[in-house]
């Protein structure tokens, strides 16, 4: 396995604002290859390169061209280690947009989250991601309320799962 790729400055520098807001869940026991966890997996922008470095099955992931510049931030929730990679070659598949983005998109850089983490989870993590970086490429990124970051989202949905469905009586509740 080649040596793993370092986080360039310039895309370090932009991936700041985000890493504050999204580090809380993130899953760094995800990276492969090499014996030190980082919070940011980087990779060329190739399937089967992301299949071999990142085993994350949810994910938020930005794809980069040649002058470290964001074209297009993305995320994925779905079974299989090999979710990212499959998600950008059905990127590189797509009719109309897959060959212009092939030439593009030269270096991933993955922000893989914890695999039981909700799909809402996930989509408000793109969401501010987007929002952060401004994509030249995508504009169907979620919305975000500006007032709940993926980490208060992922509390709120963690108590909400420990204490039941709203509405659902219990003893104390009823004394």
């Amino acid at each position: 396995m080649s040596a793993p790729l370092t986080l360039p400055a310039q895309i370090g520098r932009a991936l700041q604002p985000v890493l504050r807001l999204v580090g809380p869940v993130l899953d760094d026991n995800v990276v492969r290859g090499g014996g030190r966890h980082a919070p940011v997996v980087v990779c060329p922008a190739r399937p089967d390169a992301v299949r071999r470095r990142a085993a994350a099955t949810c994910a938020v992931y930005v794809a980069w061209d040649s002058r470290r510049g964001c074209q297009y931030v993305g995320s994925v929730c779905r079974q299989g280690a090999g979710a990212v990679g499959d998600r950008l070659a059905e990127h590189y598949a797509h009719p109309t947009t897959g060959v212009a983005r092939r030439g593009a998109w030269s270096l991933l850089t993955i922000l893989p989250l914890a695999d039981q983490s909700a799909l809402e989870v996930v989509r408000n993590a793109e969401g501010w991601t987007a929002r952060l970086l401004n994509p030249v490429d995508g504009s169907a990124h979620p919305r975000v309320d500006l007032t709940q970051t993926p980490a208060a989202l992922a509390f709120n949905i963690g108590r909400q799962a420990q204490f039941g469905p709203a509405g659902a009586g219990t003893d104390a509740d009823s004394a």
